[in-house]
């Protein structure tokens, strides 16, 4: 049940980002992957509310929206959340509306929520049907690093929260700031992998451009994916034995045992010498409130500390 439930995670991630961070022919095809101040995700004109609702109601497909808006202040007004949204936990007690990447359409319909926060990519046809249904869907989940600063301010427009989103930003700035200026004083910077799934699970991980190679870089690691054509892959077992990174940032999902057991793994430089580092998946693999707290621990396990 485990295996089937972490198989099931990694996949809903990746495809995810396969679906939104494509090739140039599939990202027009799909969606509108970058975020801006008038476009969403899936490019659809966004328009600020005149007035926002006193009394609002929110639906939202992804945890790592969940986790903005609660951020925000808004945990009271969400009526309908996807099986992922674990945090906080006021998270679990509000109604699901189904898996991320295939959530039930007829129930967030059925909730008659003000506004659907929506992911991109995966959620393509849903967020269709929910639009030719009259609902107000606005698609805010970042792909890539950089769109998380604007997926809160958007957020923030739509639900009365400019102010407690332009904080959320400035906090997550800050935490950027202080890891970069610390990275800055690192004698070399180490070759760094991340560990999403290993074995049958397929050797998943991040790759150039995506926001959790943003992270490892900014902490100050060197990742050995740079240059990959996508960013989310599942790695040849054959590059990896070859970059032998000096460290590895290991997903909380991926069993220590099967990790130093693994024949691909096992004869690692960061294997044999100990430098594995287990990381909750939920902190670095979410484009959220808590990416600074994941860049801060990945330097932390850099420096040594």
């Amino acid at each position: 049940m485990k295996k089937t439930l972490i198989i099931i995670l990694i996949l809903t991630l990746t495809l995810s980002a396969f679906t939104g961070c494509g090739s140039p022919q599939q990202k027009e095809a799909v969606a509108k992957d970058v975020l801006d101040e008038t476009t969403d995700a899936m490019g659809q004109e966004i328009k600020s509310p005149v007035k926002v609702p006193e009394t609002l109601t929110i639906v939202s497909t992804a945890a790592s929206i969940t986790e903005v808006l609660f951020a925000l202040g808004c945990g009271e007004d969400i009526i309908g959340v996807d099986l992922y949204s674990n945090y906080p936990d006021q998270a679990l007690e509000i109604e699901k509306i189904g898996d991320f990447n295939g959530f039930d359409i007829e129930k967030v319909i059925s909730l008659n929520p003000d506004i659907v926060f929506a992911g991109n990519g995966l959620q393509h046809e849903q967020i269709l049907a929910l639009t030719d249904a009259g609902l107000n869907v606005v698609s805010v989940e970042p792909t890539y690093y950089e769109d998380i600063e604007t997926s809160i301010t958007l957020i923030g427009k739509q639900v009365g929260k400019e102010k407690e989103a332009e904080e959320l930003v400035q906090r997550i700035k800050a935490t950027e700031n202080e890891v970069l200026a610390k990275a800055k004083s690192l004698e070399e910077n180490q070759t760094v992998y991340y560990v999403m799934g290993i074995g049958d699970y397929g050797n998943w991980t991040s790759g150039e451009g995506s926001f959790i190679n943003s992270v490892m870089e900014m902490a100050g690691g060197i990742c050995i994916t740079q240059g990959s054509e996508l960013e989310w892959i599942d790695y040849p077992v054959e590059d990896l034995i070859s970059n032998d990174p000096d460290v590895l940032i290991v997903s909380n999902w991926v069993l220590e045992e099967d990790l130093l057991n693994d024949p691909s793994y096992k004869d690692l430089t960061a294997i044999k010498e100990g430098n594995y580092y287990y990381i909750n998946p939920d902190i670095i693999e979410r484009p959220g409130p808590r990416i600074g707290e994941a860049m801060k621990q990945i330097q932390e396990y850099l420096l040594g500390e």
